[in-house]
């Protein structure tokens, strides 16, 4: 079948930028971890020693959803970039498992040492269950030493291209690996209660409070759940939650939400990091100001100038250009996308977004710290 791909001509002349996404992230790895083995020992290989010779910097990183290759590289070295990736993607040096292993081991622990990652990764399972969702890509206690050279192999073999986004001056690009459609997997049912994690050391606890909400292919929803998210604090200083948990009480470090529109779901979560004498209060308050469903006129409208400018700002560059795009072949979604965003959030009324706060979920709530 044909790549799912699209081109965007760079704003940079001598500038290329590939995004190239592969079915190894939580959602389809086929043994859970074999992505945060195979990163490190892509890069033990040969050819992604060779890559960095010739100046290439490229980063792989596992999501829920796909892993992503992002390659930036002069235009003119675009070509021999392209071979030495899938050389590099082929041809892990399987020999070196062990160390691969240990490597993506110790990255592992260091993720969950960090209060808001782990917290993160614990309300992912509590909501999901045993939804590959539940898996937090570099968080989730997955076991790796059971991983064989044999499931190397075969996830090679497996390995397909969702999607690839070229940001370059000209159109030539051409990856020759197989591809494959992103496959939605739906979600059966969602967890709820909560967690509390003790994790010794640490000056402040973290609290999440994850709600389940509309994924990325529910267009017209998910964009009223983005301007929601950021009214509620995906604004900074400016956002409900950090003005009544930090500013009016002081209670919090800091206090902000975020809205992930998945393929097969998606999840609204608050966070806040604060003294553990401080979490009820905290959590109280959070969730009194998550449901305020009032908004003004005035509160919309800088909630949507904050998104379209947000989102100009993104596609200055050719990184943010491939970033913000890449999720227009992954998904599938109408080429014209982001005109389709800012003319649809432009649109809102103030009754449109508080329906979809009205109409949040019973959430999860996980704490972690000392």
């Amino acid at each position: 079948m044909d790549m799912n791909r699209l081109f965007i001509k760079s704003p940079v002349n001598d500038v290329a930028v590939i995004n190239l996404a592969l079915n190894l992230g939580s959602l389809h790895e086929p043994v859970p971890g074999i992505a945060n083995v195979l990163i490190p020992l892509w890069r033990m290989s040969d050819y992604a020693k060779e890559l960095e010779r010739v100046g290439v910097s490229f980063v792989i990183e596992k999501g829920l959803d796909y892993l992503m290759v992002r390659v930036k590289a002069r235009y003119s070295v675009i070509p021999k970039a392209v071979e030495l990736l899938v050389k590099t993607l082929l041809n892990p040096p399987i020999d070196r498992l062990d160390d691969a292993i240990r490597e993506a081991g110790t990255r592992i622990t260091l993720s969950r040492e960090d209060v808001i990652t782990l917290s993160i990764a614990e309300a992912l399972k509590l909501l999901f269950n045993d939804h590959p969702y539940s898996r937090h890509p570099t968080a989730y206690e997955y076991k790796l030493t059971g991983i064989t050279k044999d499931d190397v192999r075969r996830a090679i073999d497996r390995l397909r291209a969702i999607s690839l986004t070229v940001v370059a001056p000209e159109d030539v690009v051409e990856i020759d690996l197989p591809s494959a459609n992103y496959v939605e997997i739906p979600v059966r049912g969602f967890g709820s209660g909560s967690r509390d994690v003790r994790l010794e050391g640490k000056v402040q606890t973290a609290v999440v409070i994850m709600y389940p909400t509309y994924g990325i292919k529910d267009v017209e929803r998910s964009f009223k759940m983005d301007v929601a998210n950021t009214v509620i604090g995906g604004m900074g200083l400016v956002s409900r939650l950090y003005r009544e948990v930090r500013v009016k009480r002081g209670l919090a470090y800091y206090a902000y939400s975020m809205y992930w529109p998945l393929g097969s779901s998606g999840v609204f979560i608050a966070m806040a990091g604060v003294r553990r004498e401080f979490v009820k209060d905290t959590i109280d308050i959070m969730l009194n100001t998550i449901s305020n469903s009032s908004l003004s006129d005035d509160e919309l409208a800088m909630a949507v100038r904050n998104r379209i400018g947000r989102l100009k700002v993104m596609k200055e560059s050719p990184e943010g250009i491939a970033n913000v795009h890449s999720v227009i072949p992954t998904y599938g979604l109408p080429s014209d996308y982001y005109d389709r965003y800012i003319n649809y959030i432009r649109n809102l009324r103030p009754e449109d977004v508080a329906h979809e706060i009205r109409g949040l979920q019973q959430p999860v709530i996980v704490t972690v710290g000392t």
